[in-house]
């Protein structure tokens, strides 16, 4: 009966966003809550709603309140279901997602959002989800209060950022968090936790039923509001760990579930950081500007689906071995995304790194120059792709 509780769920929020999605964008375009091209990092032909995240949320909740309202008024038939998502998350989940409405809406500055989400993340923090155990990674065991905070702080933060950053082209961050919470559920699944599942299962069906708007050409985004609700999600759940017997593979597993944001994340802070720029500098060197300078945006999306199914079935196959085979797994997996992102120029030899670092002018030059020559390929694709049309 679990199964079938869950999948009403999943019904639910898929069908509510079936449904509430293009009202949000026809309210969405009346009130002037739309992203505007702007030929740089927006070039959409016209200006699209972008509260598609509201309906996300809203779908989602309805999936976990379905499955509540059963559990609570015909528990004989309903049967014994997962544990329902502790308040206190679903409290942080939303605000997550008012922080998101509110900075599409007046472009918050940098430091407001820090801020507004280290007090989301404390929230999270008081209903004990958090990184306490260092145990096999450090060798230092428990971590005191401020220490956990901290960790805590820069996974949640880290991961509610990483969303947004690849939230850059029509169906992708959708598709890649639904495919990243399906992996963490079959990790849990594979070591018998089952707690958390009333929420992923209406999230993902409530991105289910936003993908039919939000892919290309999309008529709708899911702006901040979703974007920051999704990694707030994806980063609470991921606090779960996962049950594998080496207390190292219990940290990375999730991680590892969470590839592609993760490590555009990374790649974009250190990038950014060693070219001298801020960490909140918008550029055209992310993953999907890679692979959309060399193939349409479509293909490039879908080449993005199928990297993070390869993580994430990795990531099972992790969960399931033990701690050598499982070490030997990440090694091969590591391998594999280290050449598929050296051939589409996402990451530099060892040697050229080397090379750049002896000589930072010469680092600053090359991004320059990149960044150029990807929005020159760019342009290029859109103008062949209007003589088409």
């Amino acid at each position: 009966m679990a199964f079938a509780s869950l999948l009403i769920g999943f019904a639910a929020s898929l069908a509510t966003a079936f449904l509430l999605v293009p009202v949000v964008a026809r309210i969405g375009t009346r009130a002037g809550w739309v992203d505007v091209p702007d030929r740089w990092r927006k070039n959409h032909t016209a200006p699209v709603p972008n509260a598609g995240g509201i309906a996300i949320l809203f779908s989602a909740f309805v999936g976990v309140g379905a499955i509540a309202l059963g559990a609570a008024f015909w528990p004989d038939a309903w049967g014994a279901i997962p544990a329902l998502p502790a308040r206190r998350v679903l409290v942080g989940a939303l605000l997550a997602s008012v922080l998101g409405l509110v900075d599409d809406r007046v472009d918050l500055r940098f430091q407001v959002k820090l801020v507004a989400q280290l007090l989301v993340v404390a929230l999270t923090f008081s209903a004990n989800l958090r990184i306490e155990v260092l145990d096999g990674v450090l060798g230092t065991g428990g971590v005191g209060m401020a220490a956990s905070f901290a960790l805590t702080a820069l996974w949640m933060v880290g991961m509610m950022n990483a969303v947004n950053l690849i939230d850059g082209m029509d169906g992708l961050a959708a598709g890649v968090v639904a495919i990243a919470l399906a992996g963490l559920a079959a990790v849990h699944a594979i070591g018998g936790d089952l707690g958390s599942l009333v929420l992923v299962v209406s999230v993902v069906g409530a991105l289910l039923g936003f993908l039919r708007y939000n892919r290309s050409p999309a008529s709708v985004f899911m702006g901040d509001s979703g974007s920051l609700f999704l990694g707030y999600v994806l980063a609470a759940y991921g606090l779960r760990g996962s049950a594998h017997e080496d207390p190292l593979l219990q940290l990375i597993i999730p991680a590892v579930v969470m590839g592609l944001p993760l490590l555009d994340l990374i790649v974009s802070v250190l990038r950014r950081k060693l070219m001298g720029h801020s960490l909140f500098f918008a550029d055209h060197d992310h993953i999907h500007h890679r692979l959309a300078a060399q193939m349409s945006s479509g293909e490039a999306v879908r080449v993005l689906y199928w990297f993070s199914v390869f993580v994430a079935l990795g990531a099972c196959a992790m969960a399931a071995f033990p701690a050598p085979l499982a070490a030997l797994t990440f090694a091969l997996g590591s391998g594999v995304v280290y050449s598929f992102l050296r051939s589409i120029g996402y990451l530099p030899s060892p040697r050229r790194v080397a090379a750049l670092l002896t000589n930072p002018e010469a680092l600053r030059r090359a991004g320059q120059l990149r960044s150029a020559r990807i929005e020159r390929r760019r342009q290029q694709r859109e103008a062949k792709a209007n003589q088409g049309a």
